[in-house]
């Protein structure tokens, strides 16, 4: 009998006990016919290859012990198959001490005896494929010796690929772990929380609710213990809530991660996870979490009102004081800066005509903030604006250009004019369009040291704001009681666009250094606080595209806020380790489109070009010389 029967009978019996296992598993007499019949002839076909080897002679020996070794193999793989099956188990009177532990022996031995099987059928079919295709028989001259084992050694590295892949999927399905290898690092306290801190008339206690040994824990010690060194007037304490269950149920902590903090008589708390891997993202951003949980315990939470109905960046929906609806399409594009007015423990508020800006601002209000309007305040509006003024009110004013708004009925409180003529820069501007309307878009880096841009005048060169389309302000005659701080200058290249042609013209414009913002304060009667004002010259520096981009105009914001609602004290840097998004433009998005999909296969085609054109000029040049 030729090889290429004895491997046919072995695929047969290998399959016939597949399907007795496998497809007529439930029905038992056909599955023990068909495995007993498939395990015969296997076993007869190795026995068989056996006697074969030892009757061959000469060069053809080696090869049949070649394939005589891998057939065995492949009978000893079986057995181990069978011998893991439920039946071989009970048959061979196999004991564990749980069920467990045989299904750890059976799935084991399940796995050993398929990567034999692979190992062992896949080179001999290999070695009888080439057999075969040489159109001679083991035994016969001229074989291929070499062939045949360089073909079934190719199968064998296939075959223990393949089992090494399987074992990597087995083990990271039983351990499945994941590796997070992004940047981490938890945020250090920022000088905003310090100053909170350190202006606390009581030192500040902090509880840390965590489980004896946790690595969350040790995060959030290590910042508060930086906390406490910089501020001395912090005490921490670990509790764990299984250990000093009254302290826990004092406190109403039910879970592990909560952090209660104690000031007087007010407690505040804060929620982490007790895994680190879910804790991770915030604890980037803790020094942020930290600082507002201290607003909220430091003071309750107050009103801040927008005005609304005059065509502001806020409340598109809301009517105009004409009495026309403003334009739905108008999109509510400062809600970036709704969440930092939330953030610095403050509720926002819609101010209109109907709602106490045509007679009185309510009495709760901590300040005003009148946003971009597009049309002029009616007469009553002006008069509860400067009313609010006298009594000691805080208002904040963002203005736009192209605007018919004007401060003239505030001129007794604020001694300040607003020039609507657009500032240009065509040598310091950023670039969004490549045209000559992008010189609108200025920046600027000085400040002056007054309180309510703090944290921007600590920056120094370089943690410059953005301004886009600015008009700038002016002095007029001195006020008595008024103190006015322009706190933010233009740089000395820009120049006011009296042609609107976005070009520098000699004759008729200058290049100086404007004023782009104004803080103002003044007096108030019977003791009660000083009004404060603050005017910036452009309103779309606080939209949603500018301060979800640039952290500079942010903290400008924050600290504005925090001086109006005289809290200046509080003014300071927050510390964020969060990761920066990546923002590509559409154009930057397309061309990295196309160059994955052709630029790279492209760049490998001219490799392989550039590689097989070599070496045809190598082989050129050996075959001249």
């Amino acid at each position: 009998m030729t090889t290429s029967r004895l491997t046919g009978l072995l695929i047969v019996g290998l399959c016939s006990v597949f399907l007795g296992e496998r497809v007529f598993h439930d029905l038992f007499v056909v599955r023990m016919l068909l495995v007993l019949a498939g395990s015969a002839l296997v076993v007869g076909t190795a026995l068989w290859r056996v006697v074969a080897w030892y009757r061959v002679n000469g060069r053809e020996n080696g090869i049949q012990g070649f394939l005589t070794v891998f057939h065995v193999i492949c009978a000893l793989s079986l057995a181990g198959l069978l011998v893991g099956t439920e039946d071989g188990v009970r048959l061979l009177n196999l004991s564990f001490e749980d069920g467990r532990s045989e299904l750890r022996f059976r799935r084991g031995l399940l796995s050993i005896s398929s990567i034999l099987l692979a190992v062992s059928l896949l080179p001999m079919l290999a070695a009888q494929w080439a057999i075969r295709s040489s159109g001679r028989r083991v035994g016969e001259e001229g074989t291929g010796s070499l062939r045949i084992t360089e073909t079934a050694t190719s199968a064998l590295s296939v075959a223990l690929a393949g089992a090494m892949l399987m074992l990597a999927g087995y083990v990271t399905g039983v351990r499945d772990h994941v590796l997070d290898a992004s940047y981490f690092k938890t945020s250090s306290p920022g000088t905003a929380v310090q100053e909170i801190v350190r202006s606390m008339e009581e030192p500040l206690r902090v509880l840390l609710f965590f489980k004896p040994v946790d690595p969350v824990k040790d995060e959030v010690l290590s910042y508060f213990q930086a906390l406490g060194n910089a501020t001395g007037n912090l005490e921490i304490a670990e509790v764990d809530r299984l250990s000093e269950p009254r302290v826990a149920e004092e406190y109403n902590v039910q879970s592990d991660g909560t952090l209660i903090m104690i000031q007087g008589d007010r407690v505040g708390r804060l929620g982490l996870s007790s895994e680190l891997s879910t804790a991770r993202g915030t604890l980037r951003v803790f020094d942020k979490e930290t600082h507002a949980a201290l607003l909220q315990l430091t003071r309750p939470r107050m009103a801040a009102y927008m005005t609304a109905g005059h065509g502001e960046l806020n409340n598109p929906d809301v009517d105009n004081v004409l009495g026309g609806a403003l334009g739905s399409e108008v999109q509510d594009s400062l809600t970036a800066f709704r969440d930092l007015l939330g953030f610095l423990n403050y509720e926002v508020r819609a101010l209109t005509l109907q709602r106490g800006l045509g007679n009185r601002v309510p009495d709760d209000a901590a300040m005003v903030l009148v946003i971009g309007p597009q049309y002029p305040f009616l007469n009553e509006e002006v008069l509860a604006l400067a009313e609010y003024l006298e009594g000691g009110g805080s208002v904040f004013f963002a203005l736009e250009p192209n605007s018919e708004f004007t401060l003239a009925g505030l001129r007794d409180q604020l001694g300040v004019e607003y020039q609507s003529t657009t500032l240009v820069d065509d040598q310091n501007h950023l670039r969004q369009r490549g045209g000559l309307s992008d010189r609108q878009l200025i920046y600027t880096d000085r400040f002056s040291s007054h309180a309510a841009v703090t944290t921007s005048s600590r920056g120094g060169a370089g943690s410059g704001v953005f301004f886009i389309g600015s008009g700038h302000l002016t002095s007029i005659e001195e006020i008595e009681g008024v103190r006015r701080s322009f706190i933010v200058h233009s740089l000395p290249s820009t120049f006011a666009d009296l042609n609107a042609d976005f070009q520098f013209d000699e004759a008729t414009e200058s290049r100086r250094s404007y004023e782009l913002a104004v803080a103002i304060e003044g007096s108030a009667p019977d003791g009660r606080d000083n009004l404060r004002a603050l005017v910036f010259s452009d309103a779309e520096m606080f939209t949603d595209a500018v301060l979800g981009s640039l952290v500079s105009n942010v903290t400008m914001a924050a600290d504005g806020i925090r001086w109006l609602g005289r809290e200046e004290a509080f003014s300071g840097e927050m510390v964020s380790e969060e990761d920066v998004p990546i923002v590509h433009t559409r154009a930057e998005d397309v061309a990295w489109f196309y160059g994955v999909i052709i630029g790279m296969p492209a760049l490998v085609l001219l490799i392989g070009l550039v590689t097989q054109g070599s070496r045809r000029k190598q082989r050129i040049r050996t075959l001249v010389t």
